[in-house]
């Protein structure tokens, strides 16, 4: 892909060529690939490039292209290469420090909202802590969504997660959010949000060892491995906010986390073993059973 004097590289040039490449070469979507990084380079809307479509690209936009393509077909996520997301409706920041928020955990979202606005007042405050808030995709699209209705914290272990989830509360003008390190296996940290919270929320790392290698390139070699898993059979965050929920939650609120394709069984099991009774499952756009809500019940 260059420019010399005998060929000019039009928008609709490189859509046509870009996706037959990228096609060749095993990348999905490519197509939306090659447009997307476009849109990037242009800093327009993906309908802009066909409105625009004979536009010519200059010899920096070209080598700009060449260079995020070459990214893409190292298998370099997309959402890195381009370095933002959507999530909810919402534009994200995302670094190789966070782990890119996925559509399903859209459905784990969701169901916090729909709890909130059927089993809380519209006159009281719903305090949510988001453990292993990561990009703050989750905390702050409830923020969004319910605005004065909640009040959310979200921790992490990581520092530079933390540091992105503060930029993404800003460039969303999230309200009503606190972003803090803090480490949900740490019992002076549970001390201090004790009974402090009505609903708790969490994808967690859920990622076995034994399932690490199994996964695309794009997610094992780029994306933080301390976010896909617990170094052990996927369940041990699942173990510790079954542990501690009750001792977080504020007399009758809500656990919801998200789970892998067939965690869901050992997960309800988990709960149960430390006296949960009431637990619902959904299941994702695939039919996978991907988000449990579990009751807490105050004494």
């Amino acid at each position: 892909m260059t420019q010399t004097e005998t060929k000019t590289w039009r928008i609709i040039d490189i859509i046509n060529w870009g996706t037959q490449y990228l096609k060749s070469k095993g990348i999905d979507e490519a197509r939306l690939t090659i447009e997307l990084m476009l849109c990037h380079i242009l800093n327009c809307k993906r309908v802009d490039l066909y409105v625009d479509f004979e536009r010519p690209l200059s010899k920096s936009e070209l080598e700009k292209l060449s260079a995020m393509i070459k990214r893409r077909l190292k298998r370099e996520p997309l959402q890195y290469i381009l370095g933002k997301t959507e999530f909810m409706g919402f534009e994200f920041k995302v670094t190789p420090d966070v782990l890119i928020p996925r559509p399903e955990t859209e459905i784990l979202v969701e169901k916090v909202i729909e709890t909130i606005n059927k089993n809380f007042t519209a006159f009281e405050v719903v305090k949510v802590l988001d453990v292993g808030t990561g990009s703050g995709n989750i905390a702050i699209s409830i923020a969004k969504i319910l605005g004065d209705r909640v009040s959310i914290t979200g921790v992490d272990v990581s520092e530079k997660a933390i540091e992105i989830a503060k930029e993404n509360a800003i460039l969303n003008d999230a309200k009503n959010i606190n972003f803090a390190i803090a480490d949900i296996f740490d019992d002076n940290f549970v001390d201090q949000i004790r009974k402090k919270f009505n609903i708790l929320v969490s994808n967690p790392p859920y990622v076995s060892t034994d399932e690490i290698y199994k996964l695309q390139e794009e997610v094992k070699s780029y994306e933080p491995m301390i976010a896909l898993t617990d170094g052990s059979d996927g369940l041990n965050f699942y173990r510790r906010i079954a542990k501690v929920g009750k001792e977080i939650i504020f007399g009758d609120g809500y656990i919801f986390v998200e789970m892998a394709y067939g965690q869901s069984e050992k997960v309800v099991e988990i709960f149960k073993s430390e006296g949960y009774e009431k637990i619902e499952i959904f299941k994702d756009y695939l039919g996978i059973e991907r988000v449990a809500k579990i009751k807490s019940e105050g004494k």
